[in-house]
């Protein structure tokens, strides 16, 4: 199991000493759900907390609790007995049998969503979607509606009219389209007439996430993308901590999975082609894995991060890039694809990069993400997760739902 800390401060000369007064959570999960019991850990997560989650439904309820959390990319600490409780991340400890009950807040009926794109990510988060009982699912977007699909999809939800689909009234649309244009013409539409979004396409916002987020407070509708950069991984959420921290004078950061996945298998000596086919076996690369390939992916997730981190636009095509192919010379050494955006020159890129000896991206595994934000007090923001993948970003996508449900 591979570890995903919370992000954490260092002070200015040790990155790895934790702030004393980071905010905790204690939560008492019921472990007949444990996906659900993971997804309020996880929610706790991405806001900055470390987290004592007790584990209530009997002898095996911290086992099913660790796993579920380890499926979404969360590791967890089972302290031996005596041991201090609270570590640095998320620990699990045994609870009594039943835990107490709590009513979704502010929940006066189901919230009614409109799913677009049923691929790895829409499909991930379709099967939760039908099962609670806080939403209802009014169509789902795909290419062809008579395509061979799960079973457990209504064949009346199935729609290939974007207009159609926002004729049917949703109060959020999640948007899971892998094509931006589409994608970023959706969003637009759905904002327009007020409706919330929930994206995880990091094209479509990356492009013009200025203008959509004029566009959303105009019309009081909310976007979230959380899910766009990082999969399961906070990121967009410990640039927003460090900004409300100081001033950021430098992010840097590993984004795409497939790249991080494809550089891992080459360092072991496999081949470009083997390791590529295997990132698609894996569900971390499309198809079409150009814009992994090419740093588009990552570059449009730089500019998401720093939109957050600076509320200044970067253009996508402004952020350099360095392709990754069979034919590619990389550098000796551990290699990963680093994207940079140094604040007073200006500079913005994609490139790959030896990081021998750089504790935070050097052993990062297969589809992780990373991310180091800098202030210029000397402060250090950083954080890991799994950034590929459905489970993680389906999952990433749940919590921005929740947080709708949260603050209706």
């Amino acid at each position: 199991m591979t570890a995903h800390p919370l992000p954490r401060l260092p002070a200015a000369d040790d990155v790895s000493s934790p702030v004393a007064d980071e905010p905790v959570a204690l939560l008492q999960l019921d472990l007949s759900d444990p996906v659900e019991a993971a997804s309020a850990v996880y929610r706790q997560v991405r806001r900055g907390r470390r987290v004592v989650a007790v584990a209530c439904g009997g002898a095996e309820a911290p086992t099913r609790l660790a796993e579920a959390l380890d499926a979404i990319g969360v590791a967890a600490v089972r302290p031996a007995p005596g041991e201090a409780l609270l570590h640095d991340g998320v620990t699990v400890v045994p609870g009594p049998e039943t835990a107490v009950a709590r009513a979704r807040p502010g929940q006066l009926r189901p919230l009614r969503v409109a799913l677009a794109g049923c691929g790895v990510v829409g499909g991930g988060a379709l099967p939760r979607l039908l099962a609670d009982a806080g939403f209802e699912v009014v169509g789902v977007l795909v290419r062809n509606p008579d395509k061979a699909r799960d079973p457990a999809i209504p064949q009346g939800l199935l729609l290939s009219d974007p207009a159609a689909l926002l004729a049917r009234e949703p109060d959020v649309v999640v948007e899971a389209i892998s094509d931006a244009s589409t994608g970023l013409a959706l969003i637009r539409a759905a904002l327009s007439r007020g409706v919330h979004v929930v994206s995880a396409n990091k094209q479509a916002v990356g492009g013009d996430l200025s203008g959509l987020t004029a566009l959303a407070e105009s019309t009081g509708a909310r976007l979230l993308y959380s899910a766009s950069v990082g999969g399961g991984a906070p990121l967009i959420e410990t640039v927003r901590r460090a900004a409300a921290q100081g001033e950021i004078i430098r992010i840097e950061a590993v984004l795409n999975g497939t790249c991080n996945f494809i550089l891992n298998r080459l360092a072991d000596g496999g081949a470009f082609d083997d390791a590529l086919s295997a990132a698609r076996e894996a569900g971390f690369a499309e198809e079409d894995p150009s814009a992994d390939l090419t740093g588009l992916d990552a570059a449009a997730k730089l500019a998401i991060l720093a939109y957050e981190g600076l509320e200044q636009p970067l253009r996508i095509e402004d952020v350099s890039g360095q392709a990754l192919s069979a034919d590619s010379v990389l550098p000796s050494g551990r290699v990963r694809q680093i994207a940079r955006l140094d604040v007073a020159s200006g500079r913005a890129g994609v490139a790959f990069e030896a990081v021998d000896g750089d504790l935070l991206f050097a052993d990062l595994p297969d589809e992780a993400n990373a991310l180091r934000v800098t202030l210029a007090d000397g402060r250090v923001f950083t954080a890991t997760g799994r950034g590929a993948g459905r489970r993680p970003t389906a999952e990433s996508v749940w919590a921005d739902l929740e947080d709708l449900v949260e603050n209706r």
